[in-house]
């Protein structure tokens, strides 16, 4: 979900946390980098793509369905019938319960909920922490934060290439979700449309949909004056 939000034209930028780390080869600090976006633009794909799972949810809890058109029985069918009554019937399996999704819908109320509250201008993406795990130089750490970059681009398009009409994007991404398919809506492969979206501790879900928010940053981004002097 982070990724969905953080679609909204994002662009590399210096990392607000740290300018660098020292290396013992080197008295110069490989740089750090972060990604940067459009609030409003990603804000609004997140509100789509909430819809849209709020359709397929209605879909996946067996909403109304068409009532089939009765035909009267032709000739052949009268004596296929004559003949299979005295054959023993298959008994069909009773249909599987419909999915559990009342956590799910009450996540995407709360994301929306708290990203409206802390809304801002612009957002800031830093995934150094993790980078630099298993990186330390300076390139390698610019492409890592590009890749991530490029998987955010994807879930915008992802969400942008569903139909207009919420019923239909509402079964494109139930499908989506199931079968592997072509970019961009492969990025929704994997996913859980139901209670365990989340669950990656018990190995119902790899690929978590995201739907925790807090606002205590771990770490103290540095303003726009202390940035500023980092670089003189």
């Amino acid at each position: 979900m982070y990724r969905l939000l953080m679609s909204g034209d994002p662009q590399l930028c210096a990392s607000l946390v740290d300018d660098g780390f020292g290396s013992d080869e080197s008295d110069e600090k490989p740089r750090l980098y972060a990604i940067s976006s459009e609030f409003d633009t990603g804000f609004q794909r997140v509100k789509r793509f909430a819809e849209i799972v709020r359709a397929a949810a209605r879909l996946s809890a067996g909403g109304p369905q068409p009532a089939a058109t009765s035909q009267s029985p032709s000739f052949i069918s009268r004596l296929k019938q004559v003949f299979a009554s005295g054959q023993a019937t298959s008994v069909d399996p009773e249909p599987a319960p419909p999915p559990e999704v009342d956590d799910l819908l009450a996540g995407f109320d709360e994301t929306i909920t708290f990203l409206d509250a802390h809304r801002d201008a612009y957002l800031l993406l830093d995934t150094f922490e993790l980078d630099t795990m298993s990186e330390s130089e300076e390139a390698r750490l610019k492409a890592r934060v590009e890749q991530e970059m490029a998987r955010c681009v994807q879930a915008g398009a992802a969400v942008d290439a569903l139909p207009g009409d919420i019923a239909q994007a509402g079964r494109q991404l139930v499908s989506a979700t199931r079968q592997p398919g072509t970019p961009p809506l492969d990025a929704f492969f994997g996913l859980r449309l139901d209670d365990e979206f989340d669950s990656t501790r018990t190995g119902e879900t790899e690929y978590p949909l995201g739907l925790q928010w807090f606002d205590t940053l771990c770490l103290e981004l540095l303003n726009r004056s202390e940035f500023d002097a980092q670089q003189d």
